[in-house]
């Protein structure tokens, strides 16, 4: 292998170590291996003109990853955060459950979507993990069938049945549910000016009998479902 070739994959190297730290959380070592593995066998195939090609791509990928890495910190920097989306804890002590329906624990939470947000209610009853359907809520005003996530009918729900969701304000949801004008239940979701708790007041119909609760749940930070990065 020629001396030449071997230390030009040593010095793409070096090359590939200043590309910017989050670039190469992703990339591992693998962008640094690869060109000691790329050079001798470009300069085998291609000669110098192999290897001015292999330096300039990766001349041209540095400032565009650091261009990038310096745009997507601005964005996270100034983004203004959805205020209901993430993941909400009950706090029972604050809560006020109806009796048939106490959750020993119990959480939210919501993702935003293009159309409104996806809100997955879960946690523990009489010592066993227990989750709701997921329901999609569209704060528009307008009525819609209430269906699945996959567009089929719910089980136990009525035909003919119409979910409708509103937003009165920035730190408000409410939605419910209804059949021939009459309400089936439904619920208010407010978010503190703080952005850290959340209060639930709900009313409905469930398999124990109608329930009417009032829980307080508070921000999980850091959210457990979203990728934390390295520091």
């Amino acid at each position: 292998m020629s001396a030449f070739a071997t230390g030009c994959g040593h010095l793409y190297r070096r090359v590939a170590r200043a590309f910017p730290r989050k670039f190469r959380l992703i990339c591992g070592d693998g962008l640094e291996q690869l060109g000691e593995d790329m050079a001798p066998l470009v300069w085998q195939e291609q000669g110098v003109v192999g290897l001015i090609r292999l330096f300039a791509d990766l001349a041209l990928s540095l400032p565009y990853e650091y261009f990038s890495t310096w745009t997507g910190t601005l964005k996270e920097i100034t983004m203004t955060g959805d205020v209901f989306e993430g993941t909400w804890k009950a706090r029972n002590e604050e809560s006020q459950w109806d009796p048939n329906y106490t959750p020993s624990q119990a959480c939210l939470r919501f993702e935003a979507t293009e159309a409104g947000y996806l809100l997955v209610a879960y946690g523990i009853k009489d010592g066993q993990a227990v989750a709701e359907r997921p329901t999609s809520i569209v704060a528009d005003g307008r009525r819609r069938p209430v269906v699945d996530l996959n567009g089929r009918p719910i089980p136990g729900v009525p035909p003919g049945a119409q979910m409708f969701g509103s937003r009165p304000d920035a730190q408000t949801i409410q939605a419910g549910v209804e059949l021939d004008g009459k309400s089936l239940g439904g619920g208010t979701y407010r978010v503190s000016d703080d952005g850290n708790r959340l209060t639930v007041t709900a009313e409905g119909m469930g398999v124990k009998g109608p329930f009417k609760t009032v829980a307080v749940f508070e921000r999980v930070v850091p959210d457990p479902y979203v990728p934390q990065s390295a520091t």
